[in-house]
Formats: structure tokens, sequence, C-alpha cells
């Protein structure tokens, strides 16, 4: 099981971190991993770093775009995508400072989906090392 973080990198530090996302992969599994005690300093650095995202319209926007297909379903907050024949089981739950989603898959439906509204979500897997810029998703249908 995949579980994927999705932050929105602010404008300013894409071109910083375009050619390295290694970097950025590190100050944002160092934030991840803090201790109790250096949360209010983690949570201003995150901050710096990434946009509220706008949970309802991340929301809105996957169920327009999904509504119609039979591998997908809403419950709640989670989008689910549970499809027999790719052997996909992906659900997506948007919040106000990530988007989290849960997949048995290395690649789920839901980054195309993701790339097509917004360029700058910077996708991380702390407990496997993973991490991208979703710009970097080839468009796969």
């Amino acid at each position: 099981m995949r579980i994927y973080y999705v932050f929105d990198i602010k404008k300013e530090y894409i071109s910083l971190y375009d050619n390295t996302p290694s970097s950025l992969y590190s100050v944002l599994n160092q934030l991840y991993h803090l201790r109790k005690k250096d949360l209010e300093h983690g949570f201003n650095m995150f901050k710096q770093l990434t946009n509220k995202i706008d949970n309802e319209s991340v929301d809105k926007d996957i169920f327009l775009k999904m509504h119609k297909k039979m591998t997908y379903s809403k419950k709640n907050n989670s989008h689910i995508i549970n499809n027999l024949y790719k052997d996909e089981i992906s659900v997506l739950v948007a919040k106000k400072a990530y988007i989290l989603i849960n997949s048995n898959k290395n690649f789920t439906e839901f980054f195309n989906i993701l790339a097509q509204s917004n360029k700058n979500y910077f996708v991380c897997d702390f407990n496997n090392n993973d991490y991208f810029f979703i710009s970097s998703v080839k468009m796969l249908v």
C-alpha cells in the first residue's frame, strides 16, 4: 500500500527546487518526522513552502472529472477508484494542508486528474522515499 502526500508548493520555490526535487523532498521529510518540541518551527517552515489547498474546489474538480466513470465513487470526503481491470484501489482525501492518497499501485489515475488542475503539486511517499513534481507525470488514459 502506498501513501502519497500531495503538497501545493509556492511558485517561488518551484523554480528553486525544479532541478533538485530531492532537496525539497528532504525538507518535507524532515518536517514530516519532526519531534513534538519542534512542531511550531516546522509549522512556520511548512507555511512558507506551501500554499493552502482549497479542498472544496479539489473535491468538486475531481468529482466533475470522474463521476461518469464506472470505476469511481465518492463517499463523504473520500474519492474512490476501484478498477478491477487495472487492479487499482485508490482513495483520495483533500485536506487544507495536503491531499492524501492511499493506493495499492505506484501510479494512480488521481495523478492525471491532479496534474490537469495544478502543476505546482509535489507528491511524496515518505514510507518508500519516493517523490516527484506532478508536472512530470506522463498522462495515461
